[in-house]
């Protein structure tokens, strides 16, 4: 069973919950939804490795990965003009390609930033169930067989990195999966 894509659904201030579109690290081709940080060596964005616990999680992409040839390919930049998105074939046509909007990738990608007053929506994994005694409790995420993140039961303690702050109220299934939570401050990446 696949998971959904993370997303904020509210603040705890009521204001707006904060995106940015920061450059993105080459070759990234992961999902809208999933957890990303900022690399410290040059300021890329890139899929979170799941792995790294501490300051790690600057928030959630809103698009997915361009898999672009070069760091933050911008098309002000005199060496490293702008990618054109294509993608797939286009039938009968073997040198077409289909183009994408916009038409350029400006080198950037946005995510929601992973901040204490942001509250996102997400699952936990496909044989877990959400359970109100799961309210309060921090726990890992983890990369799905889909490549959509989960909130994952099974990881807790020292590789908690979110906590489930409600029961996702659209979730009625026999079987409910979708919490609401946030991302714990020792894993948030600090995100100007």
């Amino acid at each position: 069973m696949a998971s959904i894509e993370i997303h904020a659904v509210q603040t705890v201030s009521g204001n707006q919950p904060r995106a940015r579109r920061i450059i993105e690290e080459a070759a990234q081709t992961f999902l809208p939804g999933t957890p990303v940080t900022i690399a410290s060596a040059d300021g890329g964005v890139a899929a979170w490795n799941g792995t790294t616990l501490t300051n790690a999680i600057a928030g959630f992409s809103l698009e997915a990965g361009n898999n672009l040839s070069a760091l933050g390919t911008n098309p002000s930049a005199a060496v490293t003009p702008a990618q054109s998105l294509t993608f797939g074939s286009v039938p009968n046509e073997p040198s077409a390609k289909n183009i994408g909007r916009p038409l350029f990738n400006d080198g950037r990608i946005g995510f929601e930033v992973a901040t204490t007053d942001t509250v996102f929506r997400g699952q936990v994994g496909p044989s877990q169930t959400a359970a109100a005694t799961d309210v309060g409790v921090n726990y890992g995420l983890t990369k799905d067989t889909d490549n959509h993140w989960y909130v994952d039961k099974t990881k807790t303690g020292a590789n908690a990195v979110v906590t489930v702050t409600k029961l996702d109220p659209g979730d009625q299934s026999a079987s409910p999966r979708g919490v609401y939570f946030t991302v714990m401050p020792a894993a948030a990446q600090s995100v100007v």
